[in-house]
């Protein structure tokens, strides 16, 4: 980076020098914009560089990787070689969890450190509540476990300058190994931090393996309270569990170590907000029922007005076709008597000369007594 700093300095002042001998003059603002560009090249540079705090290394073992299982020594180990060349090493003996890390394969020479920190052990995603107990546990500090500083009963230690970490297991530490899937160890044996990532689904298969056919295979978990003494010295951590309401069966309890107030509160708050969360669906749910249902009630009213005014209209039309029917037989008797009127002014022309006339047959009821119908009018 300093190297690349100078010869960009050296370049500003070889440029300007160039230009000054051809006689072309230079403005102020050349040199200071090509001074500019230099020192964004040395940031862009010093970025991309490596940074050792730049973020964490991972490491995975997967279940590709077997446990090599020595019956003889009671001893099961799964190791993996990081980019660097260490070899990181995570052994099992029915009596402790340990993770060494060495410069060869077979853990024989192993790395040194001045400074070895362990910031969390997870199994599945959840901190172990045995290094929880260890974190508290530990002298003066519970943030992490620091090199230097001893946790009662020795339950956790860390040394080093043998690269290694330890934890003495008891039965829920065990069990809980037994069932995961997952184990993960944050730890800090040089400037960066190393997420260390183990499959363990296959720990339950390796554990049956090396106590077959000794007395522990008969109890795969009751043997290492009695393996290990100083293990019955952690207290046994009880469980608790925050429930939903019955209603709420949905909602799966969660569980907490009675002891930890914080836990509890999380706990409860995990439940509250899921509750909350199925509370919020079911009124959501209820006011988009409650508007459906209005939407239909007020199609139907709609429809039974839209019935009702078409009703009203045919009612309307056939009033009105019957007043029309009424007025044209109305007018029509006034043209019937005007026509009778003046048939009958004709007739009685006739009649007063004692004569009758076949279309006067329509209304011989009006001729005189002496005119009688006659009978060859059709």
């Amino acid at each position: 980076m300093a190297r690349h700093s100078i010869t960009c300095l050296f370049e500003v002042g070889l440029v300007g020098s160039i230009f000054n001998n051809l006689g072309i003059l230079m403005s102020n603002r050349f040199f200071i914009s090509l001074f500019i560009l230099c020192v964004f090249s040395f940031n862009a540079i010093a970025k991309s560089s490596d940074n050792p705090f730049a973020k964490n290394k991972s490491l995975t073992i997967g279940k590709d990787i077997s446990w090599k299982v020595d019956k003889k020594a009671v001893r099961a180990t799964k190791t993996a070689r990081d980019s660097s060349g260490a070899y990181y090493h995570l052994i099992f003996d029915n009596k402790q969890l340990e993770l060494l890390i060495s410069s060869d394969a077979n853990g024989e020479v192993p790395k040194k450190f001045s400074q070895l920190e362990i910031k969390n052990l997870k199994i599945d995603g959840k901190q172990s509540p045995l290094f929880s107990w260890c974190l508290k546990n530990q002298q003066g500090y519970n943030n992490f476990l620091q090199q230097g500083l001893s946790v009662k009963k020795n339950i956790c230690e860390i040394d080093g300058s043998s690269g290694r970490f330890i934890m003495q297991l008891n039965r829920d530490a065990l069990t809980a190994m037994q069932q995961g899937k997952n184990l993960l160890i944050l730890l800090k044996p040089y400037r960066t931090p190393v997420e260390l990532t183990v499959d363990i689904s296959d720990f339950q298969e390796m554990y049956l393996s090396l106590n077959a056919g000794s007395k522990s295979s008969a109890a795969p978990v009751t043997p290492i309270g009695s393996v290990v003494p100083a293990i019955t010295a952690v207290p046994e951590i009880s469980k608790c569990w925050a429930k939903p309401p019955e209603k709420y069966k949905a909602v799966k309890p969660v569980e907490y170590t009675c002891a930890d107030a914080s836990a509890k509160i999380n706990a409860k708050t995990t439940i509250n907000t899921q509750v909350n969360q199925i509370k919020g669906n079911e009124r959501k749910l209820a006011a988009q029922r409650a508007a459906e249902k209005e939407k239909q009630q007020k199609l139907v009213d709609e429809q039974k007005q839209k019935e009702q005014a078409a009703k009203l209209k045919q009612e309307e039309m056939l009033a009105v076709e019957a007043a029309a029917v009424a007025a044209s037989e109305v007018k029509q008797a006034e043209l019937n008597s005007e026509i009778a009127q003046k048939m009958i002014s004709v007739c009685d022309k006739y009649w007063s000369k004692g004569e009758h006339r076949c279309y006067c047959q329509k209304y011989i009821e009006h001729a005189p007594s002496d005119i009688q119908q006659n009978s060859t009018c059709n």
